[in-house]
């Protein structure tokens, strides 16, 4: 219910006392800047101001009889922000948000006055009084984010902020300088320093420097020092600093900034390290070093350059190099590098500078562009002189292609120039050129019994008779060893080459006169004369080694190469394969010749030869297939072969038949399983794996093995004996072997060439041989096998001169093992027989 003291409209409402008053209040009321609302206990609009419709938007008359809250309240308002009619205690000034009519929000701040005047109640009309504070609000949000603003580039920046009094306390600092110092925190920092100048700075007089710029120039820039850090590590600093002033005009204290340079001071001193380093090599280096600018003008030289060149680098600055040391016919070589260098290359050379005496050098020179950022500067040469080293390559590059004994071109020299030989013979139609492969006869001989420097001499002399046959468009080239080659070129016949190849053999059988002896040297030739069926010089080479074999091998002065020998090579080569897979694929075969007692005809036993059954060439003879295996080595493994084979055959027979345990079996030894393939282990561990009796195993050796060294002989034939195994020397009489060599061997028989026993010359010379070789055996004690008896007239001449053993084909070919177990079984069938018949009646 409505005041009657509180009508709006009452005179005396507006002002107690009417009149004046009054009208003067009225004024104030509408003039007031703030907004001013009259409401009753119920909250009801009784009167508002014109402040009231500026600030929220109302006219009087939307405001007058509202409810008031339902006007300014926000539709969200805080907990403790009542209606204006609860709680609204008199001279409580409340910041708070209302609500204008356009629905935005004011900052205002609120006071109720009660209206009659009475301070303890505001029960009745009140005066709400709202001042708009959003100005304010604004201005210190500003400044509010001003402050965080600051806040935050102190806190994160990246350099340390300080403030410091002038006596050397820190009052504020932030994390970055904290962590450039050392800290965890600011406030660590800022505890630890007392005395900034002596806590601080490696040289206190640093701050005292700074103090006094600071009172000169109220600033500093860029003041670099060495301060230490909290764990006493070193570093440097640069500040920038301001000093603030008081309102007495007295410096109050000091703020700036502060950056670790200490990584910029470590790369300047290595920078100026560099720069020291750059002029002392510069200075010192043996090399010659010159600076060009890019106008060709010489900067500067250092001392190898005027040691090298003799030139003063005085004398040269700001002149062309090129007038001094580039030779007139190397300008232009000289513009090409300058050229290449100037568009980013680095140029390496070998070429040659003139001295200031006009003597040329030989110089290996560097030339590379010098810049500054991105802009070309100039060009720096560098000279080594190369002299001795070129006059060494020189010396190198003969020796590389020229045998150092002879001084003749070696096989290298030899093979390009045979290349070339190639090349100009499919270029020219008319060319014609022959090679020639030489060979020495007697130079192993003059080594071994006079020595190297004999073969030495000797080999000196043939190069300077081999010169001496030749025309100087001809090359004479040694291979190695006492080989050596020739190129014949621009010949128009055969006969030509025939006869430069007359020449040299009449030449080389002259006598030498080495160590004060005779020597006829000798040689063998082989001759490539149809040069243009090849393509490359090893080929050639090759096939002038294969014609001059053959020649050494036939004996003749010479022999020029056709294509049946190099068809032969190959032959041979195949062969060597497939010798090589009959090892593994079981095609080697032993046969066995009978050996029987001269005086009873009686079985002794058996020589063991290998056979070898091709899948398509059938039986390869041994002639065909044992050299080819002493040559390679392939003997080795062969031999081995035939020795457990032999051994096992002979004991399955022993097994048997009955009366094949008195049989023996022969085996063939070779040179190179004599002396390197471990026989005697080998031949030990074949009887201990096949139960053979020793003493049924007969080793067959030939005079040359047992000549080549006597000692090793005598000890592994003694080896051999004492496993029990018989020892019998293989074609005796045609070596050289002496009686005392003779009586210096374990050897239990010795057998008889076949050439003193089937030979159809000299017959009666030859059983004189044989009586004497039977009668030398006697006295030594020894017994003796004859080899090749083929007709009974020999048989019989055996028995005259009471030889004890014989075999050949008189009695049997050699056959394979099946045959000779038939031979056996027949043998016995036979011995059976006789002893049938001479057994007396009963």
């Amino acid at each position: 219910m409505t005041n009657p003291h509180s009508d709006p409209t009452d005179p005396a409402f507006l002002a107690p006392g009417g009149g004046a008053t009054g009208a003067l209040f009225r004024t104030l009321f509408e003039g007031s800047p703030n907004a001013v609302a009259l409401r009753d206990q119920t909250g009801r609009v009784l009167l508002v101001n014109r402040a009231f419709g500026r600030i929220f938007g109302y006219a009087a008359a939307e405001s007058t009889g509202a409810d008031l809250a339902e006007l300014i309240m926000p539709a969200e308002r805080a907990a403790d922000d009542p209606a204006e009619w609860i709680e609204c205690k008199a001279d409580e000034h409340r910041e708070t948000l209302r609500r204008r009519r356009d629905g935005s929000l004011v900052h205002v701040t609120m006071v109720c006055i009660p209206a009659d005047g009475r301070r303890d109640s505001l029960a009745g009309d009140v005066f709400i009084i709202y001042r708009d504070i959003t100005l304010r609000k604004q201005t210190e949000e500003l400044l509010r984010g001003a402050e965080r603003k600051f806040r935050s580039i102190f806190e994160n920046a990246v350099e340390g902020i300080f403030q410091t009094t002038p006596a050397g306390r820190y009052l504020d600092v932030n994390p970055a300088l904290a962590r450039i110092y050392g800290f965890a925190t600011s406030g660590e920092l800022i505890e630890h320093f007392k005395d900034i100048k002596n806590q601080l700075y490696v040289d206190p007089g640093r701050r005292d420097d700074f103090v006094r710029i600071m009172d000169e120039y109220n600033e500093v820039w860029n003041f670099e020092s060495r301060i230490r850090k909290k764990g006493g590590e070193i570093i440097w600093i640069s500040e920038n600093a301001r000093a603030i002033f008081d309102e007495e005009g007295d410096i109050d204290h000091y703020e700036g900034t502060v950056v670790d340079v200490t990584e910029r001071k470590r790369a300047e001193e290595a920078l100026e390290a560099q720069r020291a380093y750059f002029r002392q090599l510069f200075e010192n280096s043996p090399q010659a070093i010159i600076l060009i600018d890019s106008n060709r003008n010489v900067l500067d030289a250092n001392k190898g350059f005027e040691e090298l060149f003799g030139y003063r680098a005085a004398d040269m600055k700001g002149f062309g190099m090129r007038s001094f040391i580039v030779p007139e016919d190397l300008l232009a070589e000289c513009e090409n590098f300058r050229a290449a260098i100037l568009s980013g290359n680095t140029v390496q050379r070998e070429t040659a500078r003139r001295h200031r005496d006009g003597r040329l050098i030989p110089v290996s020179m560097i030339g590379f562009q010098v810049k500054s950022g991105e802009a070309a500067g100039g060009v720096v040469y560098i000279y080594q002189d190369i002299s001795e080293r070129k006059a060494f390559e020189e010396q190198i590059t003969h020796q590389a292609f020229h045998d150092s004994l002879t001084s003749l071109p070696n096989r290298s020299l030899f093979a390009e120039r045979l290349q070339r030989a190639l090349a100009r013979g499919r270029r020219r139609g008319d060319y014609q050129y022959a090679v020639l492969m030489i060979d020495l006869d007697k130079f192993k001989a003059v080594n071994d019994s006079m020595g190297h420097a004999a073969g030495d001499m000797l080999l000196v002399e043939i190069a300077a008779r081999l010169k001496s046959c030749m025309r100087s468009v001809d090359t004479v080239a040694r291979l190695g060893g006492d080989e050596f080659a020739v190129i014949l070129e621009e010949f128009k016949i055969k006969r030509e080459v025939l006869t430069v190849a007359e020449r040299i053999q009449e030449t080389l059988r002259r006598p030498c006169t080495i160590c004060g002896n005779e020597v006829y040297p000798g040689a063998s030739i082989g001759i490539v004369l149809r040069t243009k069926e090849y393509d490359s010089a090893e080929d050639v080479l090759r096939d002038a080694d294969i014609a001059m074999y053959r020649a050494k091998e036939t004996g003749k002065p010479y022999m020029i190469f056709d294509r049946r020998m190099h068809k032969e090579i190959l032959e041979i080569i195949s062969l060597e394969a497939e010798l090589r897979d009959a090892l593994t694929n079981d095609e080697l075969i032993l046969h066995y010749q009978p050996i029987v007692n001269v005086e009873t005809r009686a079985l002794e036993g058996f020589e063991a030869l290998v056979r070898w059954n091709h899948p398509l060439k059938g039986i390869v003879p041994p002639d065909k297939f044992i050299p080819l295996a002493e040559e390679t080595g392939i003997i080795l493994p062969l031999g081995r072969w035939v020795i457990v084979e032999a051994c096992r055959q002979l004991g399955k027979w022993q097994k048997t038949i009955p009366g094949a345990e008195r049989l023996s079996v022969s085996v063939n030894v070779s040179c190179r399983q004599f002396v390197r393939d471990g026989l005697v282990e080998y031949v030990a561990e074949v009887l201990e794996e096949t139960g053979l009796d020793p003493a049924r195993l007969k080793l067959e050796i030939t005079e040359t093995v047992l000549m080549q060294d006597t000692s090793h002989s005598i000890h592994e034939l003694n080896r051999l004996k004492a496993l029990g195994v018989r020892i019998a020397v293989d074609d005796f009489g045609t070596g050289y072997s002496s009686l005392s060599y003779l009586r210096q061997l374990p050897i239990d028989h010795l057998k008889i060439d076949r050439s003193f026993i089937s030979g159809s010359e000299n017959a009666e010379d030859n059983i004189q041989i044989v009586k004497s070789i039977i009668s030398l055996a006697r006295n030594l004690g020894l017994t003796v096998i004859a080899e090749g008896v083929e007709r009974e007239d020999q048989f019989a001449r055996l028995q005259d001169v009471r030889c004890d053993k014989a075999q050949g084909y008189m009695f049997s070919r050699p056959v394979d093992s099946d045959a000779a177990e038939r031979y056996i079984l027949d043998y016995q069938r036979r011995v059976a027989e006789a002893c049938s018949l001479e057994a007396p009646s009963t």
